[in-house]
């Protein structure tokens, strides 16, 4: 198969969307950095030394322990801002058009920062990009697994209340093996009740009974990552025949170890059985990507034509929470442009 080398010379200039992104896992070193000068003054070299370990990962319980030291550093409002501002301008130099962005104010909360002043800072900010010229950003509150039922049932009165923080719908990452997903069915059912939109972390750390718990007992309507459902044939025919989109972060997956190399990721896989699947950055900062970056691993790493990965643009488009007429319109303009760039999609 002949390779297009170079990821701006057809990636980048397609429109695209993204619907899996951690706000806290887009924060750069240097915005980092910058942060904390503003605080406390001039980071030193062997502190800057200190915080660029914080972007290197053994395993998937180290990332862990890394995204959160990187949250116990943002601590005020006006941080939220400067990395929503950072995020906006990033996507914008990659043509995304439209982000569903993970946002978790329960990490903040337990460290005594009010989840509506991040909020606040999170959405007037991505209006103000997006007046400017910038993507669309809609929030998911993402829960944290090991915080236990009762936080994410919070989580979902919160996401309630704040729509006019253009909040749409929840979620759940951290541990999966913290404790079954049965007991937070509850919390899923209630937010389904409150019209919010549901996705579930599933079948990245933990295998495919974690995605088929998400579906079965959660009927969430994504799944995040969902990679290992291949190891189980029946469930991955469940989830062509329900069209579940699973939200796939390839470098991400390299990144924690939950693949050992590019040549055993399962999303071709996945293409090939016909599985709705979607291309994400996930912690684009602390993974060393970005969402074009991911559009080129899927070519040049994954060994997919270019045009599969335009249809799998389209395909992250459509699974997006926006109305039908909007994710038409955001798919027509991928196909589009891909057209006048000659890739047949």
């Amino acid at each position: 198969m002949q390779r297009v080398q170079g990821a701006d010379a057809w990636a980048r200039p397609i429109p695209k969307a993204e619907i899996h992104l951690h706000l806290e896992g887009s924060v750069e070193l240097p915005t980092l950095v910058e942060l904390l000068e503003r605080r406390s003054g001039r980071v030193d070299r062997a502190e800057r030394a200190r915080l660029a370990g914080l972007y290197t990962h053994r395993d998937f319980l180290h990332f862990l322990g890394n995204f959160r030291t990187l949250c116990g550093m943002l601590s005020r409002p006006e941080d939220f801002a400067a990395i929503t501002a950072a995020l906006s301008d990033r996507l914008q130099r990659e043509t995304v058009r439209y982000a569903e962005v993970y946002c978790s104010p329960a990490i903040f909360g337990r460290a005594g920062l009010p989840a509506d002043e991040i909020l606040d800072a999170v959405s007037d900010m991505a209006r103000r990009r997006e007046a400017a010229g910038g993507p669309r950003l809609r929030l998911l509150l993402d829960g944290v697994r090991q915080f236990g039922v009762a936080a994410q049932e919070d989580l979902v009165e919160l996401a309630a209340r704040s729509r006019r923080y253009d909040v749409i719908g929840i979620g759940m990452g951290g541990d999966e093996k913290a404790f079954p997903a049965s007991v937070f069915s509850g919390a899923y059912r209630e937010a389904r009740r409150l019209g919010l939109r549901t996705t579930m972390h599933a079948g990245e750390f933990d295998g495919p009974r974690s995605v088929r718990d998400a579906i079965d007992v959660l009927e969430a309507e994504r799944i995040g990552h969902g990679v290992r459902a291949l190891e189980d044939e029946g469930l991955v025919r469940d989830l062509v025949a329900r069209g579940v989109p699973i939200e796939c972060c390839p470098t991400s997956n390299l990144r924690t170890g939950v693949v050992r190399s590019w040549a055993d990721h399962p999303l071709p896989r996945l293409v090939a059985l016909g599985a709705r699947v979607t291309l994400n950055s996930d912690d684009p900062a602390l993974f060393g990507t970005t969402l074009v970056g991911e559009w080129e691993a899927a070519h040049a790493h994954l060994g997919l034509t270019i045009a599969q990965v335009v249809r799998i643009g389209m395909q992250t488009a459509a699974a997006t929470f926006q109305t039908a007429d909007e994710k038409g319109r955001l798919v027509t303009e991928i196909r589009e442009a891909a057209a006048r760039m000659g890739i047949e999609s």
